[in-house]
């Protein structure tokens, strides 16, 4: 059996990434951008967020979030403000630029989902599914594991 399955998650991810890119930098978004204007879109009440729910959600410290919220900001798509309640929590707000943005955006990756889709019968693709489920578990249980041997290390050594 071939081994080399990471190299082909990785392959694969890396030409979607690549094409997305493409798609979107015609609507001048990178593949990052399109994800947080989707995700304010989508999954955020009143189509807004902390900062620091953002950097959780996407795995990203909070410099490479900031950065990726100014940009979003200054072509109008979100607005940054501090909240009333906590002066030190930012919130990111989508705007009505940024949800037609986000829309139009939407619509050119389902198209391009819809073409890798049906490559696969209903049951390839619910199969996928749970097979990249099951290898997430994996991965995030064996670097909680890995973190927690870390910090054992560090402990007795120090």
């Amino acid at each position: 059996m071939d081994r080399d399955f990471g190299l082909l998650l990785k392959r694969n991810y890396d030409l979607m990434a690549k094409h997305g890119n493409r798609a979107l930098q015609k609507m001048g978004l990178t593949f990052s951008q399109f994800h947080v204007l989707a995700y304010l879109y989508k999954k955020c009440p009143d189509k807004r967020a902390p900062l620091k729910k953002l950097e959780t959600h996407f795995e990203v410290a909070q410099a490479t979030m900031a950065g990726i919220v100014a940009r979003l900001d200054g072509k109008g798509y979100v607005i940054s403000r501090v909240c009333e309640m906590d002066k030190r929590v930012k919130i990111i707000q989508l705007t009505p630029e940024g949800e037609e943005k986000c829309q139009e955006a939407l619509a050119s990756v389902h198209q391009f989902h819809d073409k890798i889709e049906s490559l696969y019968s209903e049951q390839e693709l619910a199969q996928y599914k749970e097979y990249m489920e099951r290898l997430y578990q994996f991965l995030v249980q064996a670097d909680e594991q890995e973190q927690k041997k870390r910090l054992a290390n560090r402990k007795t050594s120090g």
